[in-house]
């Protein structure tokens, strides 16, 4: 019998075993029941052990499982919340985009009409051509009006103080005016 040097020389078949002790004499036989029971030790030892090491590999798995379905359901709303996001940003840019189309639509309307009266440089040129002039003050307001809907704000004093005509402008301009006080200085004046 091969003595046992590495612990897998330890896991014997039962074939290695004779069937019978009949033909051994009683020291034989009883260094074949040491052999015997070594391995038999040896073996039910490292049974426990699987037995053992199997146990904590189910419960990793389980814990592994439940971790993995935790990670999912983790991953699952970060997508849910990533779409919510992107689904905002999607609709930021949507309304920030109608609302460069309707800046556009007025700024253009704006400058069309300022073509109109470019090239006036004078009160005669103003008198000539009045309904270019209505036509850009409607554009000029139009913006204004839209900027006061859009972003509720009303306008600053600087802004209403260069929109409102001062006296001096008045009297110097009176054609540009159309109060009855105006229209009769600007008749007295010729």
């Amino acid at each position: 019998m091969p003595s046992s040097n590495l612990p897998s020389d330890r896991f014997r078949s039962a074939t290695d075993f004779p069937t019978t002790i009949a033909h051994l004499s009683p020291s034989e036989a009883e260094k074949l029941y040491i052999e015997m029971r070594d391995c038999l030790v040896f073996t039910n030892r490292s049974r426990a052990q699987l037995v053992r090491r199997n146990e904590e590999h189910k419960q990793k798995t389980l814990t592994l499982r439940t971790d993995v379905i935790r990670l999912q359901d983790k991953i699952n709303q970060l997508n849910i919340e990533k779409q919510n996001i992107t689904q905002g940003q999607q609709n930021t840019i949507s309304e920030l985009e109608k609302e460069l189309r309707s800046m556009t639509g007025h700024l253009d309307q704006l400058a069309k009409a300022f073509e109109d009266v470019e090239d006036v440089h004078s009160a005669m040129g103003v008198m000539a051509i009045p309904s270019r002039f209505a036509r850009f003050w409607q554009a000029l307001r139009a913006l204004i009006v839209w900027w006061r809907d859009e972003y509720g704000e009303e306008p600053s004093q600087s802004l209403q103080s260069s929109t409102q005509p001062s006296q001096q402008d008045r009297n110097d301009n009176p054609q540009m005016y159309s109060n009855p006080a105006s229209n009769q200085r600007s008749l007295l004046d010729r």
